[in-house]
């Protein structure tokens, strides 16, 4: 029985939905008891809070049972909120958007399905982690490296899905999927691609579609639930140089990033690289945080035969090295070796070995149950505005007293400017005011149009309602994707702002 309702529902109606899971899936498949429940709510939201408690929690095994499961929601008219590992915690981790929400619990949907080394392409379920994917990689011959965020224990399909990043080649998650499998929101299945087709070989090395390409539609929506994507990864390269430069101020800034930009437009740095201040994961420095280091930090890395990166690191420490002020260092390893103890966490993640160390660090402000809310707007990669928005975002962090701790996830013309506060979540005061300083920070930053890429389940919609160009022509049209393609309104509610007609 469940103790949390979602709103309009009856207790009836949620228990027989409950029921019916257990019989599609097994009794020991479905969680209700409430203790138990409580893994599943957002670990930064105030701790005694059940403001975003689900009703239960089922655990399918395979894409049957997905649809199994959406039918019977279906049915009983009761929200679903879907999750791969549920680790994505300054967003929300696992907590669903509606109250008394079902989880599906994707967790147990872990087998890496296919490796293929010679056309570099993997092929995962949702439960599948990055730990994963690199320990299948390395036993299928190690001819292949996987792009990872910071964290080892997320979801690749979850990342991915919501346009996480890494830090190599392919550090763009989003723009290496090749092929889907999506459970629709009438439980029927689709396959995305030359999918499209029963045994197409192309399916996972072929981007496109016969006609339109629907991928982009499951990616931060709630149209329906991925039980299979395809992933490209990196051939190993010869050899891996990790780079990077300290300098200070400004002025040094704005000149870095106009001068990387050209590299990486030019091919000659062609990974995704960091800069920040008040953070450092490991490489030049030893993890720490401290708010007082005006130093800014950049990392990036270089891959390919011997010869074409040494040809390319004498361009970028020239480059670069020219920038008054700026410091530039590099080293150099083979692909082949993975011998990640011997690494800080920055060269780690730019050679595709996950790893936890920055969990430890995130940890140390305020110990175990330490919060962080990231702000994560994003922007054009010219020096000008990245000056201008940093100045704009540290005013902000002035304002209410916190320190400016950022880092600045560049690609060749866009930048994320990622910046985060750290809070105690057992303080419900303190809580409160860094979530409802969040709010501000996206109102100021929409006064001269710029927007997060993405954000945590409490600020979905004010972040949607920015998106104002035509009347917000934007969240009509994926109203009305919702509506004809979820009528009932099953599929994770509320998800990025989208909301079905009967919770509108």
């Amino acid at each position: 029985m469940a103790t949390v309702l979602p709103a309009g529902l009856s207790e009836e109606a949620v228990t027989k939905a409950i029921d019916a899971f257990a019989d599609a899936l097994g009794a020991e498949n479905v969680i209700t008891d409430a203790q138990a429940l409580r893994e599943f709510r957002d670990p930064y939201a105030y701790k005694a809070s059940d403001e975003w408690d689900a009703s239960a929690a089922v655990m399918p095994t395979t894409t049957e049972q997905v649809q199994a499961v959406v039918r019977i929601a279906n049915e009983y008219g009761v929200p679903l909120w879907t999750i791969g590992q549920g680790r994505n915690n300054t967003y929300g981790g696992a907590a669903p958007r509606v109250r008394g929400s079902v989880i599906v619990n994707l967790r147990n949907m872990n087998r890496v399905l296919e490796v293929n080394e010679d056309l570099c392409y993997a092929v995962v379920e949702p439960g599948v982690r990055w730990f994963d994917l690199h320990d299948a990689l390395e036993a299928a011959g190690g001819r292949c490296w996987p792009s990872i965020p910071d964290l080892g224990w997320g979801s690749v399909v979850g990342n991915t899905l919501e346009y996480g990043r890494g830090y190599t080649p392919y550090g763009d998650h989003a723009t290496n999927v090749c092929g889907m499998e999506v459970v629709l929101p009438d439980g029927e299945v689709l396959r995305t691609g030359m999918g499209g087709q029963t045994g197409n070989t192309a399916w996972h090395v072929y981007q496109h579609s016969y006609g339109p390409s629907l991928d982009r539609l499951f990616m931060q929506s709630n149209f329906g639930i991925v039980t299979q994507m395809g992933v490209w990864v990196m051939p190993r390269p010869e050899v891996y140089a990790a780079c990077g430069a300290t300098w200070q101020g400004e002025e040094a800034l704005e000149a870095v990033v106009e001068t990387l930009r050209g590299l990486m437009l030019e091919g000659i740095v062609r990974n995704y690289p960091v800069m920040g201040r008040g953070i450092a994961a490991g490489m030049d420095a030893k993890p720490f945080i401290d708010p007082t280091d005006e130093t800014w930090r950049l990392r990036f890395a270089l891959y390919g035969r011997q010869a074409i990166v040494d040809a390319h690191w004498a361009i970028a420490e020239e480059a670069l090295g020219a920038i008054p002020g700026v410091e530039v260092f590099c080293h150099q390893m083979q692909g082949t070796d993975r011998h990640k103890e011997a690494r800080g966490h920055d060269e780690q993640v730019q050679c595709g070995i996950p790893e936890m160390d920055l969990m430890d660090l995130f940890k140390t402000p305020f110990g175990e149950d330490t919060g962080h809310l990231d702000f994560s707007p994003v922007g054009p990669l010219t020096g000008k505005d990245v000056v201008e928005t940093y100045r704009l975002v540290r005013r902000l962090y002035d304002r209410h007293g916190w320190p400016y701790l950022g880092g600045l996830l560049l690609s060749p013309r866009s930048v994320i400017h990622v910046t985060t506060t750290f809070f105690d979540p057992n303080d419900e005061e303190r809580t409160r005011e860094v979530y409802a300083a969040y709010d501000e920070m996206v109102l100021e930053l929409a006064k001269v149009a710029k927007v997060p890429y993405r954000t945590n389940i409490h600020h979905m919609d004010l972040v949607a309602d920015q998106l104002d160009f035509n009347d917000h022509i934007q969240r009509r049209v994926n109203e009305r994707l919702k509506d004809a393609l979820d009528p009932n309104g099953i599929i994770q509610p509320g998800k990025q702002g989208i909301w079905p007609a009967n919770r509108r």
